[in-house]
């Protein structure tokens, strides 16, 4: 009896042994994007919401997601949507505007056209193998109308373009938590995204994804600041896509080689400097520390010359911030701190 027990266990290993084996191919031949990552090193796709129902102050939101499987990162690029796309005999207007100007006529076609002038503006980064987009209405009905991710989006007004950045960054950290964990509801809807991911291509990779647990390396698109106008910045442009984005990011300097920058904006007495001294007892190189303008509620850390590691050790020593890569070779700092409201919360011993 028990020989014959054992024999159908065996039985039942095999059959699902071959089941997973058999279902793993499946997966493979069937899920587009598995297939491209076993092609490549990288895959990338454009996500893009905006608000045609005018529920959220007309929002429009754009990232493309770069994922290098040898690095496990996932790169977010922001996609500044002021700045501006020159034509001729045409009035330079921003993407945003370009968008919501076609979008009179059709949705579809302000979509396609804002792929279009993306890749105008951008180059090979918009060339992507994948696209997703939506309304903010439509996503919101999705994952089940998040509360926070309302709170989120109700950010419009901010008082510098850092707390601009910052607001991106969080909402794109809620989507990427919403998404898993509303997978359901998000499928049963899955018509309202326009997109050339099939269904079980955007389940499987978003499971894979919550497996791999990428590294989150979120950038903004470089541009500057021209009279009324918001321009892509050519040549900073050039350098962050060789030497950050479309980098492996291998080679980075030491610690204590880089040049830092400390401001307190948590309306703590003497935060800067605390933190200047632990950053220093910790092999950084501070330069400078002062006081910030502004008053931020989080820590952020920016990245200027693709020092995207060294930032992140940074965050991980305080315990505290959010590291945006905002590439400025112009800028004699390598890295700045912000320190916010959180900095009470940091376990920092220097700062007893």
């Amino acid at each position: 009896m028990i020989k014959k027990i054992f024999k159908v266990s065996i039985l039942i290993a095999f059959i699902f042994m071959i089941a997973g084996l058999i279902f793993c191919v499946y997966v493979v031949k069937n899920n587009s994007v598995v297939r491209k990552l076993r092609s490549k090193s990288r895959v990338s796709f454009i996500f893009l919401l905006y608000d045609v129902e005018k529920v959220f102050s007309e929002r429009f939101n754009a990232y493309v997601f770069l994922y290098d499987k040898k690095t496990n990162i996932l790169k977010i690029l922001s996609i500044n949507p002021d700045v501006v796309i020159f034509k001729e005999r045409e009035r330079a207007r921003s993407l945003k505007e370009c968008f919501y100007k076609n979008s009179k006529k059709s949705i579809n076609m302000a979509v396609k056209n804002f792929y279009s002038n993306l890749q105008k503006v951008m180059g090979s980064v918009a060339a992507t193998n994948f696209y997703i987009s939506t309304s903010f209405k439509r996503f919101d009905i999705m994952t089940g109308r998040d509360k926070e991710f309302k709170l989120i989006l109700s950010k419009n007004n901010f008082e510098d373009k850092n707390l601009d950045s910052l607001n991106c960054f969080e909402m794109v950290e809620r989507i990427l938590y919403l998404i898993p964990c509303k997978i359901i509801k998000i499928l049963k809807s899955y018509s309202f995204f326009d997109t050339n991911v099939s269904k079980l291509s955007f389940l499987l990779s978003f499971v894979g994804f919550k497996f791999l647990n990428p590294i989150l390396m979120f950038c903004e698109m470089p541009v500057k600041y021209k009279n009324t106008r918001v321009e892509l910045d050519k040549q900073n442009i050039e350098e962050f896509l060789s030497k950050v984005y479309f980098n492996s990011l291998t080679s980075q300097i030491d610690t204590n080689e880089l040049l830092v920058d400390v401001k307190n904006a948590s309306k703590k007495p003497r935060a800067a400097e605390e933190t200047t001294w632990f950053l220093r007892e910790n092999n950084f190189d501070i330069l400078d520390w002062g006081n910030f303008y502004g008053i931020y509620n989080e820590t952020l850390i920016k990245d200027y010359k693709g020092n995207f590691k060294q930032a992140l050790k940074i965050a991980e020593a305080l315990k505290i911030g959010k590291v945006i890569v905002s590439y400025n070779n112009n800028i004699y700092y390598d890295i700045s701190v912000i320190i916010g409201k959180d900095y009470k919360q940091c376990n920092n011993p220097s700062a007893n």
